[in-house]
């Protein structure tokens, strides 16, 4: 359901427009190259900017939310989540003009393909579409549009300070990392998410400017929210039995998140067949997320207080029957909300989601084996189950292990932790190769890592890479006749084509003639056209630089021409793309 973007905007502040003073700070800030500073200065304002919209939105939306409680009754509970959706889509789409969804595939597109640009209103339009979403009682998260108002932060400061686009990706990311710490007050997870997910490259120039841009954030939203977790616990303990039995529980987080994601893919399809479908779809599947509400209300909105109670040791929790409809219910809930197309995130349903399997599961398990077993109390089990989720959907497990510990000071289980996390992204990769935020990605053939060869083919035309100086021959030349081109080229491959029409009709290496050529009496009297290669392997103009480099690993060949239809346009040879990948090379790893 997403839509290509345009490019990034170029900032329309004016530089005579700046004091001299500020033009030096700017011209100061704008060459990382060359210097860490600059870069660590941008990183630290980015935090304060994505700390104040993260900690802004979180606040907005609960008391939104809460103004709403007392029309969650009737008609109009079911009639809110879809009003909701509705407006949401339509802010991000009419208002703002941006993809529609939760905004991270777009937020890596980014990275992936335009060097870290987005546009300047992506940082309103996704914050604005979650607030009025969410308040209304869908089943999404703020993380998602936070991820994308951050990133497009960190994206428009890289801009206008015109950073190239390595570093300004840096700086995407740390809006990315910016906005997760503040909104769950965990740097370690905001710096893992924006490293692990969007970025995915760890050197010191990316790990350096994240820490201190999720520091920055942290500490203003601990300044604005106080330093508490947001699902306070008692410390819990898990004995061998309970590890033996997070085995199983990795087992199920894992095929829970493979039905999470199917769903929201099988939604998505079905939305995008409809008329209208990216305004349609949020207010069809808002009235169906309304009529789960009334029926089950933990089902909706964040839910974080449904994870806090299941968490809490001295909660009653529920029988399983109980816990499983719950489950059911937030399943079908975020998937009709997330696979509309309407703003939100996938981080808050996935940690309540898991928070009821784990309590499900613990209670399926109490009431199967022996009391003797000694299995631990049940809100351990929904805590590790929450980070179970989060890495089976998003397939991501340190982001999931390291969230569940910073938002509960879950540290002491641990160990079950990385058994359910580890266990749940296995069973989720071996049904689909892809978690949530990459799969479209890759099914677009988007999904270009920086530093990989896809990346860096992708970055280079096949056009700047052909050989058009090439010498054209004719197949009625005789050998002796290309002496003379021989003697004033450096190439050893020589296109054949007709004079007429400009046609290819063969390529010719002279290494296959060389003694022919040699022998002046045979040279004399053998024409191109008997010596050619009359059917070489071909490549089409309008071919990708990474379908081109296959073309010419199957065919075992050093050139190949390069056809506009029939017409020869160059020689692409692995020489002249070896230069254009080593100096494309050098400049993303500047």
């Amino acid at each position: 359901m997403s839509e290509a973007p345009e490019p990034a905007e170029r900032s329309a502040i004016s530089w005579r427009t700046l004091a001299p003073g500020v033009r030096r700070v700017l011209r100061f800030l704008g060459q990382p190259d060359e210097r860490w500073e600059p870069l660590i200065a941008l990183a630290v304002l980015v935090g304060v900017l994505s700390g104040t919209a993260a900690v802004g939105l979180r606040r907005a939306v609960h008391w939104l939310f809460q103004a709403l409680a007392e029309h969650r009754t009737g008609a109009a509970a079911l009639l809110l989540p879809a009003l909701g959706a509705l407006l949401g889509a339509a802010i991000v789409g009419l208002l703002f003009r941006e993809p529609p969804g939760h905004g991270v595939p777009q937020v890596i597109r980014a990275v992936c393909r335009r060097g870290g640009g987005m546009r300047r209103r992506g940082i309103l339009s996704h914050w604005l579409g979650s607030l009025v979403t969410v308040s209304a009682g869908g089943s999404a998260g703020l993380e998602g549009p936070i991820v994308y108002s951050g990133a497009a932060i960190g994206s428009t400061i890289g801009s206008f300070f015109g950073l190239n686009e390595r570093r300004r990706s840096v700086l995407l990311a740390c809006g990315v990392a910016g906005g997760i710490s503040a909104i769950f007050n965990a740097p370690m997870t905001g710096m893992i998410f924006a490293l692990e997910v969007v970025l995915v490259e760890w050197s010191a120039l990316t790990i350096v400017p994240v820490i201190v841009c999720a520091v920055a954030a942290t500490v203003l939203s601990r300044l604005l929210l106080g330093q508490a977790q947001s699902f306070l616990h008692a410390p819990f303990s898990m004995g061998v039995a309970d590890l033996g039995l997070c085995v199983a529980l990795g087992l199920v987080a894992g095929l829970v998140s493979t039905a999470l994601s199917r769903l929201v893919d099988a939604v998505a399809r079905a939305s995008r067949r409809l008329p209208r479908g990216r305004y349609l779809a949020p207010l069809l599947c808002g009235l169906g997320v309304g009529a789960i509400g009334l029926g089950a209300p933990g089902a909706i909105g964040e839910g974080y207080d449904t994870a806090r109670e299941l968490i809490s040791p001295t909660a009653a929790s529920g029988g399983f029957l109980l816990l499983l409809g719950l489950s059911l219910a937030k399943l079908a809930a975020t998937g009709l909300t997330l696979g509309s197309g309407a703003p939100g995130g996938f981080f808050a349903p996935c940690l309540v989601l898991g928070a009821l399997v784990g309590a499900a599961f613990h209670r399926a398990a109490v009431e199967i084996l022996p009391a003797d077993v000694g299995v631990g109390a049940g809100g351990s089990y929904a805590l590790v189950g929450m980070a179970g989720i989060v890495a089976g959907v998003m397939q991501a497990p340190l982001t999931g292990i390291l969230l569940v510990m910073e938002v509960t000071g879950g540290y002491e289980v641990i160990l079950p932790l990385m058994i359910v996390a580890v266990l749940s992204l296995l069973v989720a990769r071996r049904a689909d190769r892809y978690g949530v935020y990459t799969k479209e990605l890759a099914a677009a053939g988007d999904l270009l890592r920086p530093g990989t060869d896809r990346r860096i083919l992708a970055e280079i035309g096949l056009r700047e890479a052909l050989d058009t100086d090439a010498t054209p021959i004719t197949e009625a030349m005789s050998l002796a006749d290309l002496v003379g081109v021989v003697k004033s080229s450096r190439r050893n491959h020589f296109p054949v084509v007709d004079p007429a029409t400009g046609d290819l009709v063969g390529l010719l290496d002279i290494s296959t003639v060389r003694e022919l050529l040699f022998t002046p009496d045979l040279a004399r009297v053998t024409l191109v056209g008997t010596v050619m290669d009359a059917d070489p392997p071909t490549v089409p103009l309008d071919s990708t630089l990474a379908e081109a480099v296959a073309a010419l690993e199957e065919s075992g060949a050093w050139v190949l021409p390069v056809l506009d239809g029939r017409r020869f346009a160059g020689l692409l040879s692995k020489s002249t793309l070896f230069d254009h990948y080593r100096h494309e090379l050098a400049v993303q790893a500047m």
